[in-house]
């Protein structure tokens, strides 16, 4: 074990360091956050015995993510509050000194829980590291309670793989099925076509190529963070598009997240082929979804607030920590296609004495009582326009729902999604971020946004319907 890189977790979470974040004007209310330094995707999402486990890419010395990235992990009970556990996945070992990368986490019939992640290490010389130079494996790793992370093993390296993958072959999901054990990992061929690869196993440790899956056209060169589900017998793969093409609306964000629907290849038997492409969610900062199911059957899905490669910025970074998790929302197929919000517990937070219900007249701002709230609008108009807080303007016209920020956007502009018929409005605004839901789900939009405390309004340029209710905190205990 290196622990040296421990050492410098260590050092990079000192008292001083960790108030320096807490103290940050922007730091969120009610949502996950790394203590210091760099948040990414979320991994291992899993319930064991009524703990819900919520880990994550987490880079502890840099703000900027570009150091050494283990896993940070936090636990709760009820989704309100929550346990800061310890660093329980550092890149202390060749398997993966590069980066113990993206994974999730299976509870298993022994009573253990057990982790897959992508060991990332670039080997030395003048590679690419594309198509050569960089070791990609899947690796296993184990815990009795989920705290401490321990005998790394080596499932899949670099050779196991088909021999027209690149070196991007990464972001192991595990699930059990009736017949053993299933795992997808996202891939780029050689040819840069963007892909998943399907395995499965008796024994989660000697894994056999099952099958792929395949867009029906060009995706892009990399398909990330796959995680392949079912919803009411609705076979989907949820996936990040990396190269792809701007399409329309659904592909405005220079990765953008989202899903297929699936068939099964007749000419390929294990294999499927992916549909048309659909976002997840339109805003600026949400990417690297990954879902579970809880103990009470409910299909619950997390993302990164977050992008990478972007051009706009993040305010928070300049206070040593970069980032944070989406509200956890739960997934539903309805009419074709995937809805998703808040788990029912978002909503407990709400401090419902103080809840205000009131008519917005067009052109009267209404004053919010807390930037920290729940805003419920109801609609009957076909072309209509809200303004909140510093400079977000949220709109309808023709059929599309226009989000636009301006200077508290920090180089985010304007997104768009198809909702013809927009009847009812969810937005949870925190200090420094905002996640909008339509029609209960049919679209979301999830952004981060700078500006002040004294920024409060709301108003709108047609007659709605407003429910403003202020929202408490989660509380957040150190282990």
């Amino acid at each position: 074990m290196n622990y040296s890189v421990q050492n410098r977790f260590s050092q990079a979470m000192t008292e001083t360091k960790r108030s320096e974040a807490a103290n940050s004007p922007d730091r969120l209310c009610f949502h996950i956050m790394p203590p210091v330094g760099w948040l990414n995707d979320p991994n291992g999402l899993c319930e064991k015995d009524g703990i819900n486990h919520i880990y994550y890419q987490f880079a502890p010395e840099s703000a900027a993510g570009n150091t050494a990235k283990g896993w940070g992990h936090c636990t709760t009970k009820d989704w309100i509050h929550y346990t800061e556990q310890p660093v329980p996945l550092f890149p202390d070992s060749l398997l993966d000194e590069g980066g113990a990368y993206s994974g999730s986490a299976l509870v298993c019939d022994d009573g253990k829980i057990r982790c897959f992640y992508t060991g990332n290490r670039k080997l030395p010389g003048e590679h690419d590291y594309i198509y050569e130079g960089r070791q990609h494996w899947t690796c296993m790793t184990e815990s009795t309670d989920g705290t401490l992370l321990e005998n790394k093993q080596v499932l899949l390296k670099n050779e196991d793989y088909p021999k027209n993958m690149s070196c991007h072959v990464r972001d192991p999901k595990v699930r059990k099925d009736q017949d053993g054990y299933r795992m997808i990992l996202g891939a780029r061929t050689r040819q840069d076509q963007g892909m998943a690869l399907l395995y499965t196993s008796k024994d989660l440790k000697n894994w056999t190529l099952s099958g792929t899956i395949e867009g029906k056209e060009d995706y892009g060169y990399m398909w990330e963070c796959p995680d392949f589900l079912e919803l009411d017998k609705a076979a989907l793969l949820l996936t990040c598009l990396q190269g792809a093409p701007q399409k329309g609306y659904e592909y405005e964000n220079l990765y953008p997240s989202g899903y297929f629907q699936l068939e099964k290849n007749p000419d390929k038997k294990g294999s499927w082929i992916a549909g048309e492409f659909r976002a997840l969610d339109h805003g600026f900062d949400f990417y690297a979804p990954q879902t579970f199911v809880d103990e009470n059957g409910r299909r619950i899905l997390i993302g990164w607030m977050g992008i990478p490669d972007v051009e706009y910025t993040n305010r928070e970074a300049k206070s040593n920590w970069q980032h944070a998790l989406t509200l956890p929302r739960e997934l539903t197929w309805k009419d074709g296609q995937i809805y998703q919000y808040p788990i029912e517990e978002m909503f407990q937070l709400a401090q419902n004495e103080s809840s205000r219900s009131l008519e917005l007249e067009p052109g009267k701002a209404a004053r919010l009582d807390d930037r920290v709230c729940l805003i419920e609008l109801e609609n009957d108009q076909k072309d209509w326009s809200i303004s909140l807080r510093h400079d977000l303007t949220l709109s309808g016209h023709n059929g599309v729902v226009r989000l636009e920020l301006h200077q508290s956007g920090l180089g985010r502009t304007t997104r768009h999604a198809y909702c013809p018929d927009v009847r009812q409005i969810t937005i949870f605004s925190d200090t420094s971020s905002v996640e909008i839901f339509i029609n209960h789900g049919q679209v979301a939009f999830t952004t981060r946004l700078y500006d002040a405390p004294e920024d409060r309004s709301l108003k709108a340029d047609v007659r709605m319907k407003a429910i403003i209710t202020p929202l408490a905190s989660f509380e957040i205990a150190r282990a």
